[in-house]
């Protein structure tokens, strides 16, 4: 069965939920401006990350498209939708197997290459899962986006630590930071006058565009030879 997948999935949308609501953020230049900040303030201000022995992606252009085309080709041949739960198993276990042979290159930390390949079968099970809903009931499936923005407000949370910061005369503002999966990726701060959100991805996992596009690729390729 051929399902169409609307957009890319890369483009990261301006809206999280929160607590159980739908919180519009401003990204962090905007928001800077806005309350006429210093170029400091964001994420690293009040949480600083140390980049001693993190791994980078940037010089792993080739070994990325290597590791993208393996997961592809694995699901070129189509199978019936019930074989899916045991392939996303199976794919999941290739991205770890590929993730490690080009890590000399990357250099991540096992525990990272654990983490990424359980997002991604998290991901890909919510994906199968949908398309499984989908035809016992005769309805559409979601689309990617919907899907994959689920997975990624379900694991958003709030830093308990508040930090405070003076702000004009007379007002202290109080901050508090916002993970997800790819890591620490916006403010909470609130005003004298209520609370405002701020998205500051400065922190957050170099290779977060690569994987949404990957696991958008992926659901492409699933939907086809579903």
């Amino acid at each position: 069965m051929d399902y169409s997948l609307r957009g890319t999935g890369t483009e990261m949308s301006m809206q999280f939920v929160i607590e159980g609501a739908v919180r519009d953020f401003t990204p962090i230049k905007q928001f800077r401006q806005t309350y006429e900040l210093p170029e400091t303030f964001g994420v690293n201000q009040f949480e600083p990350k140390d980049f001693t022995g993190l791994g980078s992606i940037e010089n792993a252009g080739a070994e990325l498209n290597i590791l993208r085309a393996a997961l592809l080709e694995a699901i070129r041949a189509p199978r019936p939708l019930s074989a899916w739960m045991t392939e996303v198993t199976d794919l999941a276990t290739l991205f770890r197997s590929k993730l490690l042979q080009i890590n000399p290159v990357v250099h991540l930390k096992e525990i990272e290459i654990d983490f990424a390949t359980a997002g991604m079968h998290d991901m890909l099970q919510a994906l199968i899962y949908d398309l499984i809903r989908a035809r016992a009931s005769r309805q559409t499936p979601q689309p990617f986006e919907a899907i994959y923005a689920n997975w990624l407000h379900s694991s958003i949370k709030l830093s308990q630590t508040v930090h405070l910061y003076p702000y004009a005369e007379r007002e202290v503002w109080e901050i508090n930071l916002l993970t997800h999966v790819y890591g620490r990726f916006g403010l909470q701060v609130r005003l004298r006058d209520g609370v405002v959100y701020a998205y500051d991805p400065a922190l957050a996992c170099p290779a977060m565009g690569f994987m949404a596009t990957l696991l958008s690729d992926i659901a492409a390729a699933i939907y086809q030879a579903g």
